[in-house]
């Protein structure tokens, strides 16, 4: 059990600017470069930025830094859980800060007048439960419903008493993944790039998931050839997934996106975090940071693009007006982690979880 009081300051770190990452791309990039999405109309309109999306145009591949550092953190916590500790501890860790996040953004989202009311009804409902096909409230959900497909596939190991079998489950998951994007560019699959099916049954983002489970394997239990060769084959799958992505970027915009810049950031992003599993951050800030991620991936996009839009036609230079717009959304998303989730977990404890609170 000394396992579980490991803390892995390194991957807090990483994971927070993972979330930064999509961020300045949103704000720098994506809400005038992407006419048609949902951030860009909730600025009202901001001119161009080419010099800035020269440089932050691909910081969307924080997401898929998301996804291998879940392969490894939920795969740490679930090898000493139960079936019914894994369900409750997923279920506190993402519902708190959606409840939280998603009204925030509907309500904003009436008050500027890009829904009505019964659409934002509808799409907080579909938001708040977890539903893993659109409209949502924000189109940043998108991996919500993925995330947790990768759960319960955990969670199924652990009902099963079968967790030993993660290992082969997860080079299973690598492997198909990885052999629909080594097929994607001989066969032509452009079509499949963004179908929801595949992305829910982990054929799109597998190999990201895999890469996170072995790397926690090769930290806690061996390092062994085969296990290397593995990981370095489903980042090859990674690598070429996130070509996938950047031919999808540059049809949306119009415009000829560089595949060197998210690749190169995702590498160097995984092999940062290899190397900070073996050093000591165990200050507890670096958990605090940590779990502001989430709460700041699941705000920043329309609020923070209403603010953006709102400064810039004031006036305000674009840069600064991105500075002050990210150090809002931090703050806000530490208020969300420290203050009003864990009241929300309270309430779990209270009505849903109470089971818990009766005495043995």
């Amino acid at each position: 059990m000394a396992q579980q009081k490991i803390t892995f300051g390194g991957v807090d770190i990483l994971r927070f600017l993972a979330a930064v990452l999509v961020m300045v791309y949103h704000y720098g990039f994506w809400v005038w470069a992407y006419r048609d999405g949902i951030s860009a109309r909730a600025t009202g309109g901001v001119p161009a930025q080419p010099g800035i999306g020269a440089w932050v145009g691909s910081g969307w591949v924080g997401v898929e830094i998301f996804f291998v550092i879940s392969g490894f953190v939920i795969a740490f916590s679930a090898e000493k859980s139960t079936p019914l500790r894994f369900f409750e501890a997923r279920v506190k860790r993402l519902a708190p800060a959606v409840w939280i996040c998603a009204p925030v953004t509907a309500v904003l989202l009436l008050a500027i007048g890009l829904s009505w009311p019964t659409d934002a009804a509808v799409r907080l409902v579909r938001t708040g439960l977890f539903v893993p096909y659109g409209p949502w409230v924000d189109s940043v959900y998108w991996t919500l419903g993925i995330e947790i497909a990768f759960y319960a596939i955990v969670w199924v190991l652990l009902r099963l008493g079968r967790f030993h079998l993660m290992e082969t489950v997860a080079i299973v998951i690598g492997l198909v993944s990885t052999l629909f994007w080594c097929l994607y560019y001989p066969l032509g699959w452009a079509d499949f790039a963004e179908t929801r099916l595949l992305q829910l049954t982990l054929v799109h983002h597998g190999c990201f998931f895999a890469v996170g489970v072995l790397l926690w394997l090769m930290r806690f239990k061996a390092l062994t050839a085969s296990r290397l060769a593995f990981c370095l084959l489903f980042l090859g799958g990674g690598v070429l997934q996130i070509a996938s992505s950047v031919d999808v970027h540059s049809i949306k915009v119009d415009a000829v996106m560089p595949y060197a810049p998210p690749i190169l950031i995702f590498l160097v992003a995984i092999a940062l975090m290899a190397w900070s599993l073996r050093l000591d951050l165990s200050w507890s800030g670096w958990r605090r940071i940590g779990l502001m991620t989430y709460p700041l991936y699941l705000i920043h996009d329309v609020v923070g693009a209403a603010m953006l839009g709102a400064m810039v036609r004031a006036g305000v230079p674009y840069l600064v007006s991105m500075a002050v717009v990210g150090a809002t959304m931090i703050a806000a998303s530490w208020l969300v982690a420290t203050e009003a989730e864990p009241r929300i977990r309270l309430l779990l404890d209270h009505t849903v979880f109470r089971y818990r609170l009766k005495p043995a």
